[in-house]
């Protein structure tokens, strides 16, 4: 009998550490950060990140991310929402303008200028966004918002350019639909 009652208490004390253990991570973020969670690029996931350090002002939650699809695509990113557009757009002129020496702008590939609008091949007279292409600090960098979604996406580092940019095209909006010109 004893025996019964030590299994018993054994499965009543598991099955209240499982019920309190949640899914792996859910407690870790705060609802707005697990939001920007749900709309990460391919090749981030809620696992690789961390709420942000540094911010920018009126976000509403930043999250820090690497890589993490063992594939080629950007080694770092920060990935941020906002409350309402204006706020979201300051951001993205603010990036344009305070990036210091380090920062060195060019057209993105197949592009004349940067910045620029960006759309989705299902919409080609709606713009989704805007978008910037550089090097900081001698590293392949993009910045670009989703208009829609009220984030803006900074992905940093790769082997150049042209590659950052072609995992942009291919991964770096959330209905992964194709840039077109």
């Amino acid at each position: 009998m004893t025996g019964c009652i030590a299994l018993g208490m054994l499965t009543v004390l598991g099955g209240i550490s499982y019920v309190g253990a949640g899914p792996a991570g859910a407690a870790r973020f705060s609802p707005d950060e697990q939001r920007i969670v749900a709309e990460l690029p391919f090749g981030f996931s809620g696992r690789s990140c961390n709420t942000a350090d540094s911010v920018p002002r009126e976000s509403v939650a930043s999250l820090d991310c690497g890589e993490d699809a063992g594939l080629s695509a950007p080694l770092e990113g920060q990935f941020t929402s906002f409350g309402d557009p204006d706020s979201m757009n300051r951001a993205f002129q603010e990036v344009l303008t305070s990036r210091g020496p380090d920062y060195v702008p060019s057209p993105c590939p197949g592009l004349a200028v940067s910045p620029a609008t960006w759309h989705y091949d299902s919409a080609p007279g709606t713009v989704a966004g805007h978008i910037v292409c550089g090097t900081f600090k001698g590293a392949p960098d993009i910045e670009w918002t989703r208009d829609r979604e009220l984030l803006l996406l900074h992905v940093h580092d790769g082997r150049d350019l042209g590659d950052l940019y072609q995992w942009w095209d291919r991964y770096g909006n959330a209905v992964h639909e194709t840039f077109t010109r």
